[in-house]
């Protein structure tokens, strides 16, 4: 072997000490341990001068868990006054920008900078993880509130945070000039493809804002999410964009490193110098400087030392995945890129194959704490990331140029955007069909064991690519080579097919399923075990029987259809041929009842109000049906479901269109209504009215995915924007299920089925 590994001794005992809390005995037991091995080290030996002896490694872990253990004992670190859960006033600002979640709720990593005690404003910073139920500004800084903390026991923040009080604005951030800049090259991008315009910030400097919740949710379940976050990885590979332009142009190394390490600083500058960016600059320029000056003994060894640095001023970074994500991502590049270099490079141009190795190391060592992380990590993520690895260079390289250039050459900038704004778009497209593939939501084991799973995968993966570049045994190295081939395909015949078996189980609390039908309508509502009213069929092939099943519905006490349009009756022959128990087969006055064996028109007025749902049918008037197209033939109806938190309304539009559904709301004007299926799949002839004057909280879309139609129509959607409503879809989201709790309509998905 020519690398030393011996640094990653010291590295682990910090790592260790930052991560755990220890017991005192064991403290004083690793100490007689520390003090024990130091006197094997003093006494005479009888081997080589220059050899070392087998328990050097020991040694180093030890001095380094006890230095980062008693550093923190030590420490001086102002908190709050007691450990125990409490309230109080205190002035909070979020560590960086966040979004509100589906429920309009802010949550993020936060740090109180000051609290009130017994009289008097008490100046310190205290992490915390803070969940915010109010509006904040845009260009909020630091704020006032009154917040409930609860200790979250470890980690990188140590309180739990909600606010119990509106939050008083104290300070507004100033935009710069890097946030004038990047909201230029955000309207830069208008011109280019949805996915390149929501990614493209994010996988150049970190910004998500762009990303709507189905991008977002399919970058998590394919495991690309930690594209659009800036880590050591994301840094290395710009530094080593930058390098292999320097060589392009033979300059020297050491112009060549303080150029490199003066890009890194001005990207820290414009991404934000929060600590998280920080740590990511330094490991990615210690991965890139290793790789421009040797991969030799140095290169481990530095990384170890800066790590455990940073250890030692901060050990509440031992468990915060960014920190994990850094050095992991750093720690592959030093340790794999040069056995995948050699890889790639016998099909790749050397250029592209020494880039495209650095994203697939990085990608190997984090792969633990990205699973950690993502609860829904789908098996497809290692193939995805693989897949999309060759096209970051191009992104990083080609984008930041396209952004330096947006301000004094908007023109030529808006003509080069399309050469990352392509790539861009596929990895967005090749996130939402990893994502819509079966078993993308969670076929990995979950917990602890899934962890180790994936430990023991990466260490496999990690130690073969070593041990085939390194060893010097030609045997070993064979062996290493032909195994490390071997596992990817082991991996694939295993798990793949069980992968296509799988379905991950469902909270049989659920209220509302949007069954994903394509084009066409089929909601279900819950009415109790085994038992739904199903309100349409979608069309003759949207599988509606198969939504039926997953649901694990056995009888249809109620079937609703709308009107007689095959989008909404069509798969109805399926559903009456599975063998599930349908009770009445309620119509419309519209409906002709000799296409539905055993049919019955309900008119408008008709209700039930016993059992946990009840309903009242408002639409259409019974005249006006006869003479109707089939669309304003549509049943309106109004289901309230009876919950222990008080009653909640759903109101089903149908297919009624603009006119006919605004005389129906002045003949019989509404109440607001938790949640609505819009109109006609959310077309533009199904009226933004009915959004205005029922004001949902929820609005569903039943849509198919890149149907000919263009539905939902832009004006729904900014309908529903300005009521506050959150919109789910079939085309975005697959099957969508709404369940009422105490803080309100909690959504889920279960992606598409197999057509």
């Amino acid at each position: 072997m020519n690398t030393d590994f011996r640094g990653l001794w010291l590295l682990a005992g910090a790592w260790i000490a930052a991560y755990f809390t220890m017991p005192s005995w064991l403290l004083w037991a690793f100490t007689a341990l520390l003090a024990l091995l130091v006197g094997l080290l003093l006494r005479e030996r009888h081997d080589g001068a220059h050899s070392t002896p087998w328990f050097t490694g020991p040694i180093v872990f030890l001095l380094g868990l006890l230095a980062v253990t008693f550093t923190g004992v030590a420490g001086s670190d102002c908190g709050l006054p007691s450990e125990q859960a409490q309230q109080r006033r205190a002035v909070l600002s979020f560590d960086e920008p966040v979004l509100p979640d589906q429920e309009g709720v802010l949550k993020g990593r936060a740090k109180i900078e000051r609290y009130w005690h017994e009289g008097r404003w008490v100046q310190c910073e205290v992490p915390v993880y803070l969940s915010l139920a109010y509006a904040l500004p845009e260009d909020a800084d630091s704020f006032e509130s009154i917040v409930g903390l609860e200790s979250s026991g470890a980690g990188s923040f140590g309180w739990w945070a909600q606010a119990a009080s509106e939050p008083k604005v104290l300070s507004k951030a100033q935009a710069n000039a890097a946030d004038h800049l990047k909201r230029r090259f955000t309207q830069a991008l208008d011109h280019l493809p949805g996915n390149a315009q929501a990614l493209l910030p994010g996988m150049l400097y970190g910004d998500r804002s762009g990303q709507d919740q189905a991008l977002s949710d399919a970058m998590k379940t394919s495991g690309l999410s930690h594209l659009t976050a800036v880590s050591g990885s994301n840094i290395a590979l710009l530094a080593a964009i930058i390098l292999t332009m320097l060589r392009l142009f033979s300059i020297p190394r050491v112009p060549s490193a303080l150029l490199m390490i003066g890009v890194v600083g001005m990207f820290t500058w414009f991404v934000g110098p929060d600590p998280s960016v920080l740590r990511a600059s330094l490991m990615g320029s210690i991965a890139v400087l290793c790789l421009l000056l040797g991969r030799g003994q140095a290169s481990l060894g530095i990384l170890s030392l800066s790590a455990t640095i940073l250890l030692l001023v901060d050990p509440g970074l031992g468990a915060e995945p960014a920190f994990a994500l850094s050095v992991l991502a750093t720690l592959g590049i030093i340790m794999l890129s040069p056995a995948l270099t050699e890889i790639f490079g016998q099909f790749l141009p050397s250029w592209l194959a020494e880039l495209t190795s650095i994203c697939c190391a990085a990608q190997f060592t984090c792969l633990p704490v990205i699973i950690a992380l993502n609860s829904n990590f789908s098996v497809y993520s290692l193939p995805t990331n693989l897949l999309v690895a060759p096209l970051l260079p191009l992104i990083t390289a080609v984008g930041m140029v396209c952004l330096l250039l947006c301000t004094p050459l908007p023109s030529l900038a808006h003509l080069l955007l399309w050469i990352p704004g392509l790539p861009a778009e596929l990895v967005g497209q090749v996130a939402r069909f990893s994502a819509s593939l079966p078993g993308a939501a969670r076929p990995w084991p979950s917990g602890a064991t899934g962890i180790v799973l994936a430990i023991m995968l990466a260490t496999m993966l990690c130690i073969l690519l070593i041990a085939g570049r390194e060893t010097e045994h030609l045997r070993v190295r064979q062996v290493s080579l032909a195994m490390l081939g071997a596992i990817p395909v082991f991996v694939a015949a295993l798990v793949v097919p069980a992968t296509l078996l799988y379905r991950e189980p469902i909270d049989d609390g659920w209220d509302i399923a949007m069954c994903d039908v394509g084009q066409g309508d089929a909601v279900i509502l819950h009415v109790g075990e085994n038992q739904g009213w199903l309100i349409d069929a979608g069309p003759e092939d949207g599988n509606i029987v198969q939504c039926l099943r997953r649901l694990e519905i056995t009888a249809l006490p109620i079937v609703f259809v709308t009107h007689s349009h095959a989008d909404h009756f069509g798969g109805m022959k399926a559903v009456e041929n599975s063998g599930i128990n349908i009770g009445q087969r309620l119509v419309s006055a519209g409906f002709e009842l000799d296409r539905w064996a055993g049919a019955q028109i309900i008119e408008a007025g008709a209700s039930v109000d016993s059992g946990p749902v009840g309903y009242q049918v408002i639409g259409p008037d019974t005249l006006a049906a006869k003479r109707a197209e089939p669309n304003d033939t549509s049943l309106v109806i109004r289901f309230t479901f009876h919950t222990r938190n008080g009653a909640v309304d759903y109101f089903s539009a149908g297919d009624m269109e603009t006119e006919a559904m605004g005389a129906l709301l002045r003949r019989f004007p509404q109440a607001p209504a938790t949640i609505l299926k819009a109109s006609h799949h959310g077309a533009r002839n199904g009226g933004t009215q009915i959004i205005d004057e029922l004001s949902p909280e929820v609005l569903l879309v039943s849509a198919g995915k890149d149907n000919s139609y263009g539905h939902p129509h832009p004006e729904t959607l900014r309908a529903a924007n300005q009521v506050g409503a959150t919109v789910f879809r079939t085309d975005q989201s697959g099957t969508v299920l709404l369940t009422f709790t105490e803080q309100g309509v909690h959504s889920s998905a279960l992606g598409s089925p197999v057509r």
